[in-house]
């Protein structure tokens, strides 16, 4: 296989997945929810736990104030290219919200030899999700979206954010916090199971 047809089916693969997203962590919320093999102090993995949860979160709820419902699309519709607040550091802020939302999970159920399964995971998942977003973005942006990307990486934020030119965009926090009620939802509904259980399930 040629690197065009390995980049074509990775591509393919994403959005695959892109589709699918919210439905994919199932599988593995099922088995920190159901597996009871206990290997740590409660102190030493709920504090880390409810850190990760607030800061994936809070980047997703960031992220969102920028970019308004478009984040909840299943399709491959494309608005304007975001570069404001968490999109002037890093490229994926909402994934890396995801990353820690799933990282928390993992912290909260006491199942600490599941971090590189919820890793291996959420590799699987995002890395083409984020190659389809990125050629699908490439085709209609063109050189303004090839510019970000030179100066904004994928994954592992900058020290400072990058200023693109243009007006910035006024925070839709109202929006944000409506559009993300379904994953502040799932929040609340996961640490009340978790509380379960350590305190019924044991």
């Amino acid at each position: 296989m040629t690197q065009r047809s390995r980049r074509i089916s990775l591509v393919s693969v994403g959005e695959w997945f892109f589709s699918r997203r919210s439905w994919t962590p199932i599988p593995l919320i099922l088995i920190l929810v159901f597996v009871g093999f206990r290997e740590s102090r409660d102190s030493l993995t709920w504090l880390p736990g409810l850190g990760l949860l607030a800061l994936g979160e809070a980047l997703r709820l960031w992220g969102v104030a920028v970019i308004g419902k478009g984040s909840r699309t299943r399709g491959d519709g494309v608005g304007q290219l975001a570069t404001a607040g968490p999109y002037g550091y890093v490229r994926n802020p909402l994934y890396l919200g995801n990353f820690c939302l799933m990282m928390g999970a993992v912290f909260l159920s006491e199942l600490l030899w599941m971090i590189p399964v919820a890793l291996v995971v959420f590799i699987v998942q995002y890395v083409p999700i984020v190659r389809w977003e990125e050629s699908v973005l490439s085709e209609r942006l063109g050189a303004d979206y090839a510019v970000y990307c030179r100066h904004v990486p994928r994954w592992f934020p900058r020290w400072r954010p990058w200023r693109a030119s243009g007006a910035a965009q006024p925070y839709q926090w109202r929006a944000a916090f409506w559009s993300e009620r379904s994953t502040l939802g799932s929040i609340a509904f996961l640490l009340l199971v978790m509380l379960a259980k350590e305190n019924f399930l044991r």
